[in-house]
């Protein structure tokens, strides 16, 4: 993290909670989390920088600072007149990823490493080469090449390998072709690091970074529409859920018509921990998923809304509406459901 990526995560027109963006980039999966990160169209990033400290995090806020770039109100930050106008700047001259989204769903580290060291095993194979240095990997995705290549040794894997290749950096810009074969281990070549490839595109780590996993996720999408089988098995075993599994449980369970009570009871929860499923499943999935009518009956929206129609979204407040017959939880149902039914988000 540097206080340029940071940067790129606050708001020209809106205070960001610098938690949140904290929370998000480590994995934290709480429904505030997941809420902020929601209205702040930051979800694909989740989990982007597990290992980020809070030292880290400090160090880039008050690199902002220092510029003059961003004000501080406890832990809220808000771009400054020059801080817009340098956001805007970022945001036409460094690389904005597209497939960020693809994360949410596959294990794309995971991913990379079988492709990585698969092209090598190939590499060296079309050269004949039993006596080489093979790629540090996690074990599991060792024993999984070492399966997957006596499943599918034989003469058509290096034409596979090559025409996957070929095709993928083709419909690349040539920039991120060079980029991302300067990456690949084969037979004489080691592949480049991150730090190697900033330095020689110019471009900051942080940058060649997210370069690097949004290639990465389009790779994923790429592979999944693969017709042969040997490219394709790459990734089995590596779809995730959008939800977590005891809340997908818990959404199955309400999606056929088991009270929340019954819920609770049956897998020995608590119904607030019910409620948290339900809210992360709505947070998550896309909107025709969840049957918000169920929870939200209409003539109670229609009342809430009446009240709330001239607050924006992020400024609602429960004790606007507290003494109707509603929940907290109902509350931020709904506000999860008008910010997925408009485009404000900020």
């Amino acid at each position: 993290m540097d206080a340029q990526q940071l940067m790129l995560f606050l708001s020209p027109t809106a205070p960001r909670r610098l938690r949140v963006i904290e929370n998000i980039l480590v994995g934290k999966r709480t429904v505030s989390t997941l809420y902020w990160g929601m209205r702040y169209q930051q979800l694909p990033w989740l989990g982007y920088e597990k290992q980020l400290s809070r030292d880290e995090m400090n160090r880039a806020v008050a690199d902002l600072q220092s510029r003059g770039d961003v004000k501080l109100d406890q832990t809220n930050a808000t771009l400054t007149p020059q801080g817009i106008q340098s956001w805007q700047n970022l945001m036409q001259g460094r690389y904005q990823p597209k497939y960020f989204s693809v994360r949410l769903v596959i294990d794309t580290a995971t991913l990379w490493q079988r492709l990585l060291l698969a092209t090598q095993v190939v590499s060296e194979q079309s050269y004949q080469n039993h006596q080489y240095y093979p790629l540090q990997v996690t074990w599991q995705v060792k024993q999984f090449i070492k399966h997957w290549f006596h499943r599918f040794h034989r003469q058509e894997l290096q034409a596979e390998f090559n025409t996957f290749w070929t095709v993928f950096f083709t419909q690349l810009p040539e920039q991120q072709a060079l980029l991302m074969s300067r990456m690949l281990v084969g037979h004489q070549r080691p592949g480049e690091t991150l730090g190697q490839i900033a330095h020689d595109f110019k471009v900051s780590e942080s940058e060649a970074k997210v370069i690097v996993t949004d290639l990465i996720c389009q790779l994923a999408k790429r592979i999944s529409d693969c017709e042969a089988d040997s490219i394709k098995s790459l990734l089995m075993g590596l779809n995730q859920p959008l939800v977590s599994a005891s809340a997908q449980q818990t959404l199955q369970s309400y999606l056929a018509g088991t009270t929340l009570e019954k819920i609770s009871q049956q897998r020995s929860l608590k119904l607030s921990t019910v409620r948290e499923h339900l809210l992360e499943a709505a947070i998550m999935l896309p909107k025709g998923q969840f049957d918000f009518q169920r929870v939200l009956q209409p003539e109670l929206v229609a009342e809430m809304e009446k009240r709330l129609a001239k607050t924006p979204l992020d400024a609602w407040q429960f004790k606007q509406v507290e003494d109707l017959p509603i929940d907290f939880w109902q509350f931020r149902l709904l506000e999860i459901l008008r910010s997925k039914s408009t485009d404000d988000n900020h």
